[in-house]
């Protein structure tokens, strides 16, 4: 079966990171990530556009879900869902399955169980692009599985997301 998987951007391009955030154990975890799902032979891994990056440049500072929780930001945010829900469709009319989309835990704007509200600390809940990409998806009738890459420990372990990957049909 042909599937593909839906990535946040510095998964596959740390340099996309907010300043400082492109640390070594964070590139080393995608890295990780990457080498397991290139083992399925018929797994394609889509890279979604950073919203982060559009919305305040490369050279941004790290910041929070309190500041990017804003009408502008979510513009951004719903124009890439948008153009991701058009993807996804394209795919399965050619019978391409979506299997995920994997976010970044922590991150404010890709978090999926955990993200940083305010100042440094990271709290359960979830960024705001994976919210309005969740929603710009269901409301188009498209269900799939929002998973988050654990890029420290404090989030849970690789082998842990890639057991959830394996119970949905992806061979790592």
């Amino acid at each position: 079966m042909r599937k593909i998987l839906l990535v946040s951007h510095c998964i596959i391009n740390p340099h996309s990171k907010a300043r400082g955030l492109a640390r070594r154990e964070k590139i080393e975890a995608s890295r990780m990530f990457l080498e397991e799902l290139l083992k399925d032979p018929d797994l394609g891994i889509v890279q979604l556009q950073c919203p982060e990056m559009l919305y305040a440049g490369l050279g941004r500072r790290p910041a929070s879900r309190s500041l990017y929780d804003n009408p502008d930001f979510k513009k951004v945010c719903r124009e890439i869902a948008e153009q991701v829900v058009k993807l996804v469709k394209e795919y399965e009319k050619e019978g391409v399955k979506t299997i995920a989309y994997i976010g970044v835990e922590g991150s404010p704007s890709c978090g999926v169980q955990w993200t940083h509200f305010k100042d440094d600390k990271a709290e359960k809940g979830t960024g705001v692009f994976t919210e309005v990409l969740s929603e710009v998806m269901s409301n188009s009738g498209i269900q799939i599985a929002f998973l988050g890459l654990p890029e420290s420990a404090k989030y849970g372990s690789i082998e842990e997301l890639m057991g959830k990957l394996k119970s949905l049909n992806v061979e790592v």
